[in-house]
């Protein structure tokens, strides 16, 4: 057995890990997790036994942003909160074993297509629960349908989505012909759980590829969808309420903007440290007249956050890493995979651009999404694609 037969046969194990947790994570976290943690362990114990390698740019803007985090509990309002989010750097190494799981052998492409085809699969089978949950809780619990959903699962959808245009745009003898089944679960699901950011995100990032890509007909298909959705009462209801949103005496995304931002920055030059800022704080600078929903800790977007946490270096450090991730993503790469390339790059856009409000960098379940995205990045990377063998980057 050569140098390379050896490589693939060691890394299989990872990929089905990777695969098994990307079917499961979109639909359980906790259970979806565990074979994800177990993935990123076996390349770990790889890299400590020089049988592995990892992008160095991609570990020295990981290892930075560990550090920023780590400095900030010294200074934190609330180290105790801190502290407990620890854990998530155990999940870091995620992004190295995707990456070492595609490159192990000469078959990139199917490599890149199992774990692509393993994700959309997974957010088909959050589709598929949400179309019989979401009856059940208005129906039979009573709840609204407006407050059935939840902000995690849609952004499911956003990147399940701009996978799913990748996969269909490759040549038939690719991708399975069952995959364009899964459209109508994805498209559905993220109708239902009515995030306006998602959908606002989602048409830009399948706007942009599809410019990118010139896949005319994918973007006609998708104005058809968005006409067709627009027929529903509750899709041009929830977008009619925009204007309404941004008001500040609606108490949400204006009043953490507008209003808390420029305070809590201005009391704490340095930030409050990693995830340290709790409701109270909030609500403790505000006037007493001033509303804001009740139990809001974050303020709903990547930026302002992160500069709450970790001051104007993490801004800076994310900013850099952002933008390195972006550079990485439209460097030449395989031909044969060059759309795919782009939806992965394009679905991190997706995810980039709903943290304009949201803070979806620190969701447990997008951070593992992310993580796996940056990955697949690196995998397609040139130098990756024709190195077989381990190689002394890290």
């Amino acid at each position: 057995m050569n140098v390379m037969q050896k490589s693939a046969w060691k890394n299989a194990p990872m990929l089905m890990l990777i695969s098994l947790g990307l079917m499961i994570l979109p639909v359980s976290n906790s259970i979806g997790q565990i074979p994800l943690y177990a993935a990123g362990l076996m390349w770990l114990i790889q890299l400590l036994r020089k049988q592995s390698s990892g992008n160095r740019t991609t570990w020295i803007m990981l290892g930075g942003w560990m550090i920023l985090i780590l400095i900030s509990l010294t200074y934190a309002v609330h180290p105790e909160l801190g502290i407990r989010k620890l854990s998530r750097f155990f999940i870091f190494p995620l992004t190295g074993a995707v990456a070492a799981a595609c490159v192990a052998g000469d078959d990139l492409q199917r490599r890149v297509l199992c774990l692509c085809e393993s994700l959309v699969f997974g957010v088909c089978i959050l589709g598929l629960y949400d179309i019989f949950c979401f009856p059940y809780e208005v129906f039979k619990l009573g709840v609204k349908f407006e407050d059935v959903g939840d902000m995690t699962s849609p952004q499911f959808y956003l990147v399940g989505i701009m996978l799913w245009l990748g996969l269909v745009s490759m040549r038939r003898e690719q991708v399975k012909r069952i995959w364009w089944v899964c459209l109508p679960f994805l498209m559905t699901g993220l109708l239902m759980h009515q995030k306006r950011g998602v959908w606002l995100a989602t048409m830009v990032s399948v706007g942009i590829w599809t410019l990118w890509s010139r896949k005319w007909k994918t973007l006609l298909t998708m104005i058809l969808i968005a006409g067709v959705a627009l027929c529903f009462p509750f899709v041009r209801g929830r977008l009619g309420e925009l204007m309404e949103v941004i008001q500040p005496t609606h108490g949400g995304r204006m009043v953490l903007w507008n209003e808390v931002a420029p305070r809590v920055f201005e009391e704490y030059p340095w930030g409050m440290g990693y995830n340290g800022s709790k409701y109270e704080d909030f609500r403790d600078i505000l006037p007493a007249a001033t509303h804001m929903e009740v139990g809001l800790r974050h303020l709903h977007n990547n930026f302002l956050q992160i500069r709450l946490e970790l001051g104007w270096l993490g801004v800076l450090w994310w900013l850099l890493w952002m933008g390195l991730v972006f550079y990485k993503g439209f460097r030449q790469g395989p031909p044969e995979l060059a759309v795919l390339r782009g939806a992965v790059v394009f679905a991190f856009l997706g995810l980039f651009l709903n943290g304009l409000v949201e803070y979806n960098f620190g969701d447990s379940e997008i951070l593992k999404v992310y993580l796996v995205l940056l990955g697949l990045i690196d995998a397609f990377q040139p130098a990756n694609c024709l190195s077989l063998t381990p190689r002394k980057t890290l």
